[in-house]
């Protein structure tokens, strides 16, 4: 695991590093130096595990020298897979590519350097999605029998991973108050876990930070809850994440009813990241 930066004059220092730290004109530095670098100084981030490779950077500041250099260290790596992070007033997180699609990608921001950003509104957008709803009708039939008395618990956690890779979360939503009132969550969504990982996770919904897109998910369950019938959206959401700030976040998701006991509603919401889910085609308007 290996983190680099490139400066502004095209420079690749590795992050964290004295070198690196001088060369931002800093005595100390650290992420959140680094982080400011990328977003208001032109720099480049970039981390490489194995062949997986993740790139930051921020289109309409960063320089030729850095983009020259940024595209050759990543031609020397042409066979690692690659996500792209970019920023314009929010971060953008696209799904990983092959290394000449990323490329390729990345040169089409360039020419777009001029881009005018715009603040969406509103920030949280959802509309009936084809890709859940067949995705339910395929598992279904296998899932939600795991949730019956006899399930196993172990069994049930390898299935959900098996079909969807982890992006599950189970929830406990009391109709009656409307909140969510304990989860089991799954391998696929790191930003929600603070600490190491670990054999069963339980997520605390109610700490998230974002308020607004807490309360927007939750009346979701609620509304599966009370008509106790599974709801398919694609969504695209501004979310604000507490290390990193608002960012763009596309995905599909299902939740699904599974069994109720009086108040308490448990309920399967799974998800899939998908950045070509686009419901703000006026987020970025780009210059002439």
């Amino acid at each position: 695991m290996v983190n680099w930066i490139i400066t502004d004059f095209g420079q690749v220092l590795k992050s964290g590093t004295a070198d690196l730290t001088k060369s931002l004109g800093y005595t100390q530095g650290g992420t959140a130096i680094e982080a400011y670098a990328v977003e208001n100084m032109g720099h480049v981030a970039l981390a490489e595990r194995g062949d997986k490779i993740h790139v930051r950077f921020r289109p309409v500041l960063i320089t030729d020298k850095a983009v020259s250099e940024m595209l050759y260290w990543l031609l020397d790596r042409h066979r690692a897979q690659v996500t792209v992070s970019w920023f314009d007033d929010i971060w953008h997180l696209e799904q990983p590519m092959p290394c000449g699609v990323a490329i390729t990608f990345i040169c089409h921001l360039m020419d777009k350097r001029t881009a005018a950003t715009i603040r969406p509104a509103p920030r949280l957008l959802a509309k009936k999605s084809e890709k859940a709803e067949r995705c339910w009708q395929e598992t279904a039939a296998e899932i939600v029998p795991l949730f019956g008395p006899t399930g196993d618990e172990w069994g049930r956690r390898r299935a959900l991973d098996h079909h969807y890779r982890g992006r599950w979360t189970v929830v406990d939503v009391d109709v009656e108050t409307g909140h969510a009132v304990g989860a089991a969550l799954g391998d696929g969504y790191p930003p929600l876990e603070f600490g190491p990982r670990s054999s069963v996770k339980q997520f605390n919904f109610g700490a998230f930070g974002d308020g607004d897109y807490k309360r927007w998910v939750l009346d979701n369950f609620i509304e599966v809850a009370n008509s106790n019938a599974p709801r398919f959206d694609d969504v695209d959401a501004i979310v604000q994440w507490s290390r990193t700030g608002d960012m763009r976040t596309r995905y599909w998701r299902i939740a699904a009813p599974l069994h109720r006991r009086g108040n308490l509603c448990r309920l399967l919401s799974i998800s899939g990241g998908d950045s070509s889910i686009d419901l703000r085609p006026n987020h970025l308007q780009i210059s002439a």
